[in-house]
């Protein structure tokens, strides 16, 4: 790489979901209205699920099994289906890649990890069974090493596992509250949505 295209840091972070996975619209989960047609569970059933109080951040963190979760809401609502079946569904209902940015971290040469709030399985899912999990060194996710995003640890850990000087890390994230929590540590942080993702190839170096 020309001296003067390369990036000012040695390590990209990028984000999963919203970046290298789309989210169509903006919204979450957007398979669970087909969730009838698709496995025989109301879609209400499973939002009930998810509005639980407090599970969302148990599962995130790590402090709760999801599959152990979901074992005990099916046997509560009796569906005819095993949280096993189930939690595959999800995870492959939920593979959308974003073939341009996937395209881009492909082509950047440089060092890259994903760095994402997901339980263990979802972890396992990306580095196991995506494109993405065989461009990358590895991936950081919040259910593994216990804190999520924007928490300062996440970060934190990110820097121990590197060696690097947060000056010397990058962000890529959709999520302006992680951006500047990122920015505050004094890492470089790019905000992507759909108005700045045009700009990325250039600040990973790509362009010239």
């Amino acid at each position: 790489m020309d001296e003067h295209r390369r990036p000012g840091f040695d390590l990209a972070v990028w984000d999963f979901d919203g970046v290298l996975n789309v989210n169509p619209g903006g919204e979450i989960f957007p398979w669970v209205a087909r969730l009838d047609r698709d496995v025989g569970v109301p879609p209400e059933s499973f939002r009930a699920f998810l509005r639980r109080p407090g599970q969302a951040r148990e599962v995130l963190k790590g402090d709760a099994d999801l599959l152990a979760r979901l074992e005990r809401w099916i046997d509560r609502e009796g569906h005819a289906i095993s949280a096993a079946d189930f939690l595959e569904h999800w995870l492959t209902a939920d593979d959308r890649p974003d073939p341009e940015a996937v395209e881009w971290l492909a082509a950047h040469g440089g060092r890259k990890v994903v760095g994402t709030n997901n339980p263990p399985a979802r972890a396992r899912y990306i580095r196991e069974r995506t494109p993405v999990g065989r461009l990358i060194e590895a991936v950081f996710a919040s259910g593994e090493i216990g804190v999520a995003k924007p928490d300062p640890g996440f970060f934190a850990a990110i820097e121990d596992w590197s060696g690097l000087a947060p000056a010397r890390l990058l962000l890529i994230d959709d999520s302006a509250e992680n951006c500047a929590a990122a920015a505050r540590r004094g890492w470089r942080a790019f905000r992507f949505d759909p108005a700045t993702r045009h700009r990325l190839p250039e600040v990973l170096g790509l362009c010239g």
